[in-house]
């Protein structure tokens, strides 16, 4: 039974992933469901996801063309960023970094709502200014990343438009990208730690796998403004589940 649970809930978490993020967050939840620790739940719920993350990533490469020069010298900052993010969960307790993720999801969905002043700021500020801010706003979300899963893909797609990123088909693959390689930096520490559960991790990546692929495929026969409408419903029930879980 627990096993069918987590097909599910990795399910929905991989079509949420793969049009706004968000989707950790119930996968989070539904291993912690089943008994794990805190900390355990955490680090499986990163190897799960990320197998969701490298199938999006599949799902979204052709939107992708035109942005490799771009993603040659930010996956570098994403792995960093994983890294050190990983490297911090294994030195406090994640509970008490929980009663400030509600806050960080309301603080991610405004700015994703802000998006069109924020494509405004970047052709006043100039390309590489924006850029450079972009970059720096990626790195610090691949160390929120690393550290917690709940709400990472919503705090890159603000920092993507921190960026001057404006399509939001390529900002979806690009945040699914960087999602995989911070994540696998943190696999690394959480797997030598021996932090991971490894067979009801399967079970969420499984239907990761599933969800996220088929959502990311999904994009291609719906408009972008229905997509940015989705992706912010995503955002904003997610930030009111948190907020109800946490404080309620």
């Amino acid at each position: 039974m627990e096993t069918i649970l987590l097909f599910i809930a990795g399910l929905v978490g991989g079509t949420m992933n793969a049009l706004a993020g968000g989707g950790s967050g119930i996968t989070f939840a539904a291993l912690v469901f089943t008994g794990m620790p805190p900390i355990i739940a955490n680090a499986t719920n990163t190897f799960a996801a990320t197998f969701g993350y490298i199938t999006g990533v599949i799902g979204y490469r052709k939107h992708m063309v035109g942005y490799w020069r771009d993603l040659a010298w930010q996956m570098p900052l994403a792995f960093i960023g994983g890294l050190i993010g990983g490297w911090a969960l294994l030195q406090t307790d994640p509970q008490l970094f929980a009663a400030a993720v509600p806050w960080l999801l309301l603080l991610a969905t405004l700015l994703f709502m802000a998006g069109p002043q924020l494509e405004s700021a970047a052709v006043q500020l100039g390309g590489a200014r924006m850029k450079a801010i972009g970059a720096f706003a990626i790195f610090l979300t691949c160390i929120y990343g690393g550290y917690f899963q709940g709400g990472f893909g919503i705090l890159t797609l603000a920092a993507l438009s921190l960026g001057g990123y404006t399509a939001v088909r390529a900002m979806n693959g690009m945040k699914l990208l960087f999602a995989t390689v911070s994540s696998l930096a943190a696999i690394f520490l959480f797997a030598a730690e021996g932090k991971i559960d490894w067979l009801g991790g399967l079970a969420v990546l499984v239907g990761i796998g599933i969800g996220s692929y088929g959502a990311a495929r999904l994009t291609d026969y719906v408009s972008d403004v229905s997509v940015k409408r989705a992706s912010l419903s995503i955002c904003w029930l997610v930030t009111a589940y948190a907020f109800y879980s946490t404080y309620g």
